[in-house]
């Protein structure tokens, strides 16, 4: 987790040089608030993020900063609120067709959920974005971003045990960082991964291995453009537990102090953490006065880190609530205007065509006659354009149809004909045809029922979702509502949501 950390940093840093210069107060306010308020005033990023937002000129600053605010969300524990923000982040993505920037939310999304312990939906978006990584033109961004992927599809195998598995993963990013070349800092990412990597051997008991990929890592580290990461902290805290293991207290000893020395320089809690653990375990056995003290100075970090949080994460949920409120209260003052300006022109509307009545009915019913006939005329010609769509247009229609179905579009709450047919580069009136025609259902009843199927065959093949709460599976599927879901379920499964699932862990536990 601390590793994510370090990289989160680097990437923002990285992600803010490349997009100056197109919109130069956005770029100012985005480098200042991933650089600097991030961690020293949340309240005050939380609010950037907002008018981050406000100010984007296109979708890809708009991505930009939901990602910001999900990042920020994400540091202080408000998991929940950043999967949110991703979720609306990832539509702009996938109308604008921007499989990088799909690729780089899913992987968040993926992150979210297996720190939720959510595991089978993070994965479900990991394989999104694996998916969608594969799509990415430039060939630098795609090998760093898969090499990125890798590093999480090795944290799935280590929250497993399955160590070997996991440094696998982690080879397999290291070669992709290496093809990558000069989008990344090869070394520096590399060095991250031999952490790991060094980190899996020790829990697979085999410190000779272990100590090679420590000091390749340190190697690395040293020869990149972040030297002095806190990275060097967790090398050197690593090469501290080879030795410890090996039986050389003296020279784990050194390596452990070291360490701390940049626990407390940089003040990472993650680092810190590590170096006293490790350090307790040093001193269980040889000076039980240290060990209490490590052991104290451990609890506190935590108390103290935990009170931060809170107090910080209970403020930007005060600041969160009060911009809904906001916006609530503008949304309804923007109604009753609306409101009264239809009214009016309703009114209007209905005098002049009572005046116009009374002066000429004739041509009145002329009009309405002539424009009967037109929509007649309209009726017809579109009801010749279906009847005589040729069958490869047809065929075509329907195979993009199916590759959409493949990549699950109908999870996305805010999918609709209009989005769907622009996706696939086509008429919306053919698409709608086709899906009449092939499914005998309009457009909404078709969606429904994918939504529907998907939630029922994974109820069915993983008992981990008996466990989760009816909003949450609507929420899961593409629905805006809870009652809106149950409706449905039970419309095209007979059965209520609720009946379904006792009926399955009955069938579980006979």
């Amino acid at each position: 987790m601390h590793l994510r950390s370090i990289l989160l940093s680097v990437l923002l840093f990285i992600f803010c040089r490349y997009s100056y210069a197109q919109n130069s107060k956005y770029d100012k306010l985005f480098a200042e608030t991933a650089q600097v308020l991030l961690s020293s005033n949340p309240k005050k990023a939380l609010s950037n993020t907002d008018y981050l937002y406000k100010i984007s000129l296109n979708n890809t600053e708009r991505m930009k900063a939901s990602m910001l605010k999900a990042t920020l969300l994400r540091q202080y524990g408000l998991r929940n609120e950043a999967v949110l923000v991703l979720k609306k982040a990832d539509s702009l993505a996938a109308a604008d067709r921007n499989y990088f920037q799909q690729a780089r939310i899913n992987g968040f999304l993926s992150t979210l959920h297996r720190e939720n312990e959510i595991f089978s939906i993070g994965k479900i978006y990991l394989n999104k974005a694996v998916q969608a990584s594969k799509k990415i033109k430039d060939a630098g961004e795609r090998y760093k971003f898969q090499g990125n992927l890798s590093q999480e599809i090795a944290y799935y195998e280590m929250e497993k045990f399955n160590y070997s598995k996991a440094i696998a993963q982690l080879k397999d990013g290291n070669l992709l960082f290496k093809k990558a070349g000069a989008a990344i800092d090869v070394n520096f990412q590399t060095a991250v991964n031999d952490e790991l990597i060094g980190k899996n051997f020790l829990a697979l008991k085999s410190a000779d291995s272990a100590l090679f990929y420590y000091e390749r890592g340190r190697k690395s580290l040293a020869a990149s453009q972040s030297a002095e990461s806190p990275l060097k902290g967790f090398i050197l805290n690593g090469l501290g537990n080879v030795y410890f293991k090996k039986g050389d207290r003296n020279q784990a000893l050194s390596y452990y102090i070291q360490a701390e020395k940049i626990a407390d320089q940089s003040n990472f809690f993650t680092l810190k953490q590590e170096v006293y653990s490790a350090l307790m375990d040093f001193y269980k056995e040889t000076d039980n006065r240290k060990y209490i003290t490590y052991n104290e100075m451990n609890l506190k970090l935590h108390k103290d880190e935990e009170k931060s949080r809170k107090v910080i994460a209970d403020d930007l949920i005060k600041t969160l609530r009060k911009d809904h409120i906001k916006t609530q209260s503008q949304y309804k003052k923007s109604a009753i205007i609306m409101a009264s300006v239809f009214v009016a022109i309703v009114v209007l509307t209905i005098a002049f065509f009572t005046y116009r009545r009374r002066q000429d009915h004739k041509n009145f019913k002329s009009l309405i006659m002539s424009k009967a006939n037109a929509k007649k005329d309209a009726a017809l010609k579109r009801e010749y354009s279906k009847e005589y769509m040729s069958e490869a247009t047809e065929n075509s229609i329907l195979n993009s149809l199916r590759e959409s179905e493949k990549a699950q579009f109908y999870l996305n709450s805010e999918v609709s004909l209009t989005t769907l047919a622009a996706e696939l580069g086509i008429n919306h009136r053919y698409l709608s045809y086709v899906i009449n025609k092939n499914t005998e259902k309009d457009f909404a009843g078709y969606i429904s029922e994918l939504r529907i199927n998907y939630i029922v065959e994974r109820l069915r093949n993983d008992p981990s979702f008996l466990k989760y709460k009816i909003s949450y599976l609507a929420d899961l599927c593409g629905f805006s509502s809870h009652s809106r879901f149950t409706t449905t379920f039970k419309k095209i499964t007979g059965t209520s949501p609720v009946d379904f699932i006792k009926d399955l862990e009955q069938k579980h536990n006979a």
